[in-house]
């Protein structure tokens, strides 16, 4: 069901991403992706604790423990709640002084009035974080997936609809409408899946949060650094060259990043068996080289089309003067790529809780991912923000990566490595 999630998600935004170029107009849908990038910066005050919560619910379900399951989730509700409020807060401080974000005067007003709606997704989203834990300790990640691939369908649909007389704004009302039915979905089956689920303020203890914490504290700056890869890209773009180029970049990163969807769809399936793994007392040595190695599989299997058909594909989805993406999706490969071959290390990782120093490591790729791109984008424009991610991802995901996995683990590598440089 992950599979078909992705391809819902993916044929969804075939239709919606060309809709939205021709309706907005290219300066406009720039506009767009620059507001979306503005909330995934919000991510940042997670505090690292939905990982947290997953692992906590995650071996409290595998030990049978009910009130260990609902202790941790009455906290973390409350957590997040609290997170949230603050991050709405901080997005409406945004919506009231849109030129901190570098807008022109025109379209300050659109900036304006799309953060202060899009505040209520900013909170909705830190309080599901809780929920999530379920479905991956439950190992019912078809739930989760068919309630996103409802999701995709009903933002599509309501995009269609409004935001030809709306604009923008109904981009928006359609982000907003959507996530309240896939919300209200989740709560409904994580109650179905776990009867005895169930908040209650008396259940919030402060020796929990504290444990939560301990967990999290190194996964804030490993959240900040993702953030930073991802997100910061549309912000270097829309100062050095405009929105124009905005909206170039994000479709050469929408379409590796919908082929990198299915094959994390099978990668992320494996976080929980890690961390089960640990909860049994088991050795990940197999476990990692067969994980990994699926990894790479898939993103080879995703990738390589792309690479071959992406320069046509990109002409006739979004027209001719887009076609200058496509070198910038083939750089953008090389990144995902690398991802791919470091998620498995993450994993054996944060399930051995011996993932204090991958914040160091995700930092130091995103500092050499920044640099670079400030330094090449003035030159060699929006290939030189690509070149950026490229390096700071080789560094970060590949070298990096596998050195702090020998330093807790005596697993044997050159096998994933042979395979990983073979499959490149």
């Amino acid at each position: 069901m992950l599979v078909v999630e992705k391809a819902v998600v993916l044929l969804t935004s075939l239709l919606v991403t060309p809709f939205l170029i021709r309706t907005l107009g290219t300066n406009d849908y720039g506009l767009w992706i620059l507001i979306l990038s503005i909330l995934g910066w919000f991510n940042i005050l997670d505090l690292g604790l939905p990982a947290a919560v997953q692992r906590y619910i995650t071996i409290a379900l595998e030990q049978g423990d009910n009130a260990k399951v609902n202790t941790v989730f009455s906290t973390s509700l409350a957590l997040f709640s609290l997170i949230g409020l603050v991050a709405a807060s901080a997005v409406l401080i945004l919506a009231s002084n849109p030129q901190i974000l570098g807008a022109t005067s025109i379209d300050e007003p659109t900036i304006a009035l799309a953060l202060s709606l899009l505040c209520l997704k900013v909170l909705w989203d830190f309080m599901m974080n809780c929920f999530h834990g379920f479905f991956g300790g439950l190992l019912r990640f078809d739930i989760d997936a068919n309630i996103s691939a409802l999701n995709a369908i009903t933002k599509a649909i309501l995009i269609f609809s409004f935001v030809p007389s709306l604009n923008i704004k109904g981009a928006v009302i359609a982000t907003l409408m959507a996530d309240v039915l896939s919300n209200l979905l989740k709560v409904y089956y994580c109650k179905k899946l776990y009867p005895p689920l169930s908040f209650r303020i008396t259940l919030v203890r402060s020796e929990t949060i504290k444990e939560l914490f301990q967990f999290s504290k190194h996964v804030v700056a490993i959240g900040v650094a993702r953030t930073l890869n991802m997100k910061t890209a549309p912000f270097i773009i829309a100062q050095v060259l405009g929105l124009t180029s905005v909206a170039l970049f994000s479709i050469a990163d929408r379409l590796i990043s919908h082929a990198q969807a299915f094959a994390a769809a099978i990668s992320m399936t494996f976080g929980p068996v890690f961390t089960k793994k640990v909860a049994r007392g088991e050795s990940m040595e197999n476990l990692f080289q067969n994980v990994s190695t699926i990894n790479i599989f898939f993103a080879a299997a995703m990738f390589t089309p792309l690479l071959a058909f992406g320069s046509i594909f990109i002409e006739l989805w979004v027209g001719v003067e887009f076609s200058f993406a496509y070198w910038i999706m083939a750089l953008l490969v090389l990144v995902f790529f690398c991802r791919f071959l470091s998620a498995s290390v993450r994993q054996t990782l944060f399930a051995q809780k011996n993932h204090q120093w991958l914040s160091v490591v995700q930092l130091a790729g995103a500092v050499v991912n920044i640099t670079v791109a400030i330094l090449l984008a003035a030159r060699f424009g929006v290939m030189g923000v690509a070149a950026g991610a490229a390096v700071g991802a080789i560094i970060a995901d590949v070298v990096l990566s596998l050195m702090l996995l020998r330093k807790y683990n005596d697993f044997v590598i050159r096998p994933v490595l042979k395979t990983f440089f073979l499959a490149i």
